[in-house]
């Protein structure tokens, strides 16, 4: 079996090494902050430059979305006016670039995302009402301009192949990648709806999130590939939610949709029933 892990609240006090015993451990984004799971998946420039600067993918394989590499010689073309003029507004490049780079290692290759300053400051502008903290994961004044990002020679990351066109989040990502590969799939941490107006996220509040005070974000997205999700993998799989019930997904077939509590996994887990 397979255990996916989202990063909803709701996991938060759970111990994700109990799971090790029992099978693979899918995780997503900000996961390897604190645990390593067998298969981890970045979708978000953002999270993907962190967790390449943290050296977690020189030991570790990782599914990164946003990681197209170029060679060398096109650096300097992203100063040219002609360049910066395009990709960041009329601004001076240089004054607008978060680079990384590794000590005694040669310059061959590298991962750059832009952001435009002068559209991410008229997004703020005509968004004046929003909290600051909506702000902080795209919009931000830290995420103005190049993020780039030089690669090693032996790091372990994988392209997402025929993933890479999915339009979907990281956590039902996942459970996809999981459900090519096995038939029994827990879900763990997807918590879809938040108990407040603000963000539900174990990881709000910190580089590459939204703040603390992001408001909710709408689980229809969400609720939607999930459903697709289980539509593809209807026949012989197995999903099993942990945590409260989604009332937009218990009308699925309980075949194979199913919810349990915290407590009864727990429960499973003690008794060697998962």
């Amino acid at each position: 079996m397979i255990f996916c892990i989202g990063n909803g609240e709701s996991r938060k006090d759970f111990d994700l090494e109990r799971l090790r015993p029992f099978g693979k451990i899918y995780g997503c984004n900000g996961l390897y902050r604190d645990f390593t799971p067998d298969v981890l998946v970045a979708m978000d420039y953002n999270i993907c430059h962190e967790i390449y600067r943290s050296g977690y993918a020189f030991k570790n394989i990782t599914y990164l979305k946003q990681w197209e590499k170029n060679p060398a010689s096109l650096y300097e073309k992203l100063f040219y006016p002609e360049t910066a003029a395009k990709f960041l507004g009329n601004v001076d490049p240089y004054k607008f670039t978060d680079e990384h780079e590794w000590p005694d290692e040669k310059k061959k290759f590298f991962v750059c995302w832009a952001n435009n300053v002068d559209m991410i400051r008229k997004f703020r502008d005509e968004n004046k009402d929003w909290h600051e903290d909506d702000f902080k994961l795209h919009f931000g004044e830290d995420q103005e301009g190049y993020t780039i990002t030089w690669t090693k020679k032996k790091d372990k990351v994988m392209g997402l192949g025929k993933y890479q066109q999915e339009k979907t989040n990281a956590g039902v990502l996942i459970a996809m990648m999981a459900a090519d590969v096995d038939k029994k799939i827990y879900l763990i941490g997807y918590d879809y709806h938040s108990k407040s107006k603000q963000v539900n996220n174990i990881y709000k509040g910190s580089k590459g999130y939204v703040g603390t005070q992001a408001k909710a974000i709408d689980p229809q997205n969400w609720i939607r590939h999930t459903k697709k999700l289980l539509n593809i993998y209807d026949t012989d799989h197995e999903f099993i939610h942990v945590g409260e019930p989604i009332p937009e997904l218990e009308q699925m077939d309980r075949k194979y949709w199913s919810n349990i509590s915290y407590k009864e996994f727990d429960e499973r887990i003690k008794n060697n029933k998962v």
